[in-house]
């Protein structure tokens, strides 16, 4: 859908909601009982108007719940396909992302990403590819690094002698 199309959706929005906000004014209006005693003919227009408007106001708010559905489903949609986009890039930027191992990959991301302190619910709202790539290359250089066996103060001494 297009900014124009959304623009006008928008304004369609807000006159629907002030339709409501008038109808619902002038319905608390009336003093009907006043009326119903003095003005028994004014009586009768005036309830079949009441009885309009909340007709009118009914089919307002029908209409604002089938606006706030539709726009409820544009967003979902909107939301797939940004999903779709971000796992390309995934399965496009690591390697086994999309292979057998990838379930172990995204298993040990999260787990990773939990031992920074992420929660399952802030992981669970993750959409941009760019933050799990991140997580991703961190837990390879943690594991490149961990791997790596560290030069102890003596050895460093040994090669500083061996090299003189």
């Amino acid at each position: 859908m297009c900014s124009s199309d959304l623009q006008l959706r928008d304004q369609y929005a807000q006159r629907l909601e002030l339709i409501e906000k008038v109808l619902t004014e002038q319905n608390k209006a009336e003093d009907l009982d006043a009326l119903k005693e003095t003005d028994p003919i004014g009586y009768a227009v005036k309830v079949a108007e009441q009885a309009q408007r909340e007709k009118q106001l009914a089919a307002v708010n029908a209409e604002r719940t089938r606006l706030a559905h539709q726009q409820q489903s544009e967003h979902q949609q909107r939301l797939q396909q940004v999903l779709a986009d971000e796992a390309q890039k995934l399965a496009q930027a690591i390697p086994d992302w999309q292979t057998e191992k990838g379930e172990d990959v995204r298993r040990d991301i999260r787990t990773y990403a939990k031992g920074l302190g992420f929660s399952d619910q802030e992981l669970s709202q993750v959409y941009d590819s760019r933050a799990v790539l991140t997580l991703w290359k961190a837990s390879q250089y943690d594991k490149l690094v961990a791997g790596k066996p560290e030069v102890t103060r003596s050895e460093e001494h040994t090669s500083e002698l061996q090299s003189h």
